[in-house]
């Protein structure tokens, strides 16, 4: 046998031992514990990026949400329009004013309310009206005078679910119905409306613009607040035999404030008043209306008075 390191009889080297045999078992070694880690590996960065995707999301979700709160609570006031701007008046009439589609029979029970209009109308025909409610539960006082007088007009509410249910009633075909509030300045507004709640609109600088709340818990939308005046021209008259007003405490006032008297011409007018406002508030407005020509003529059995144009009043 030759000595360890020397070729063989036959000239053939004898086989690597030692460190070489060593060094080959790591590297086998070194590769099957890649093929088992490279997985988790894999995994651990594939969900690092998920999870770091996910908190940019987050993150940019909830600026979102932030940027839409601060947009749905924020009222926008276009006072630089004017309430006979033509592309506003153009605006109301082909967007937000809707005929009613005949689907579902109207309620035409007839109110007090109604009886005394047909009473200071001396039972005309085919007048022209204008209402606006903005209260929880309250009924039409114009639809009798629909159904049995052939009477026509706009029909304002700010109600969702009253909105859709009137416009789906069988009215004259000439009625128009408009989800909306009346402003109660000159200004066309947008304002944060709370769902299924009486509300209320005020004056820009006498505190909040939206409408109120009491349920903090029903869902918000957006609404559009027109000037009478506006929404009156979108109709194509400037004359109502009837104007009904029904929202809760000193808007309907303001509503009326908004009115260019010398060019609207109104027969009766009906508006809700507080009974809780100070005998010299009370007398304020009957004042005002006095200098419009209006006498006090009814107080209904639901809080409403209403006013008739008389043309001998003395000013």
């Amino acid at each position: 046998m030759a000595p360890a390191g020397l070729p063989s009889s036959n000239g053939a080297l004898p086989p690597f031992t030692g460190s070489t045999l060593v060094g080959t078992s790591f590297a086998s070694y070194k590769r099957a514990w890649w093929r088992r880690v490279a997985p988790c590996l894999a995994f651990l960065a594939a969900f690092c990026t998920a999870m770091a995707v996910l908190l940019v999301w987050s993150e940019a979700a909830a600026l979102r949400r932030q940027a839409f709160d601060a947009n749905m609570t924020r009222d926008y006031v276009l006072d630089s329009v004017s309430m006979d701007n033509p592309q506003l008046v153009a605006y109301i009439r082909q967007v937000h004013l809707k005929p009613t589609t005949h689907q579902d029979p109207l309620n035409a029970n007839q109110t007090s309310e109604e009886k005394y209009v047909v009473s200071l109308s001396q039972g005309k025909r085919e007048g022209i009206y204008a209402e606006y409610i903005s209260r929880i539960g309250v009924i039409s006082s114009t639809a009798w005078l629909e159904s049995n007088l052939s009477w026509h007009g706009i029909l304002i509410l700010t109600e969702p679910k009253n909105f859709f249910e009137a416009q789906r009633s069988t009215r004259n075909p000439r009625s128009k119905v408009l989800h909306a509030c009346l402003s109660t300045d000159t200004d066309t507004k947008e304002i944060k409306y709370h769902q299924e709640s009486e509300v209320q609109v005020t004056k820009l600088g006498d505190g909040p613009n939206s409408l109120v709340s009491s349920d903090d818990g029903f869902p918000t939308t957006r609404l559009k607040c027109f000037p009478l005046y506006s929404v009156l021209l979108a109709y194509n008259t400037t004359t109502l035999d009837y104007l009904s007003l029904d929202s809760p405490d000193a808007p309907d006032g303001q509503v009326l404030d908004t009115i260019p008297w010398d060019i609207i011409k109104i027969s009766i007018v009906s508006v809700r008043w507080n009974p809780h406002h100070s005998e010299t508030e009370i007398k304020n407005f009957i004042d005002k209306m006095t200098s419009r020509r209006y006498k006090l003529v009814h107080t209904t059995d639901t809080g409403k008075w209403i006013f008739l144009y008389n043309t001998l009043l003395k000013i």
